[in-house]
């Protein structure tokens, strides 16, 4: 199974309206995995009121410098969505310093990101 296809199992596993997953990893090993989760989950607490899939990535792994990140989002009908992290998940990824970002466009093709260049060109890959 590839990375994206572990981040659209994660997505799979939301309760949101958007169903969003990402799985993050270095040197071919899984450090942590999430779907996003909703405000009112018991297992979060207001100091950690974040709940995009990014974010609760980061928040299980101690180092995630160089590490590259997969999201993935599923849409309604259950096909591969534009996953593409937000404004605020590009700044947590960029201080994290995540080396590489691979996301969902479509149900065909995933693009990369670098997050140290937030606001830079993406380049797409078919899936």
């Amino acid at each position: 199974m590839s990375m994206i296809e572990a981040a659209l199992r994660q997505a799979l596993r939301s309760k949101c309206r958007q169903k969003v997953g990402a799985v993050l990893c270095a040197g071919g090993r899984v450090l942590a995995a999430s779907p996003n989760i909703k405000r009112n989950d018991p297992v979060i607490d207001l100091r950690h009121a974040t709940f995009h899939a990014e974010e609760a990535v980061l928040r299980r792994v101690t180092r995630p410098a160089g590490a590259t990140l997969y999201v993935a989002r599923v849409s309604a009908s259950g096909l591969p969505a534009l996953a593409k992290p937000c404004p605020r998940c590009q700044i947590a990824l960029a201080s994290a310093q995540v080396r590489r970002v691979y996301f969902t466009v479509d149900r065909k093709n995933t693009e990369q990101m670098h997050p140290m260049q937030i606001g830079s060109e993406s380049t797409a890959h078919g899936i």
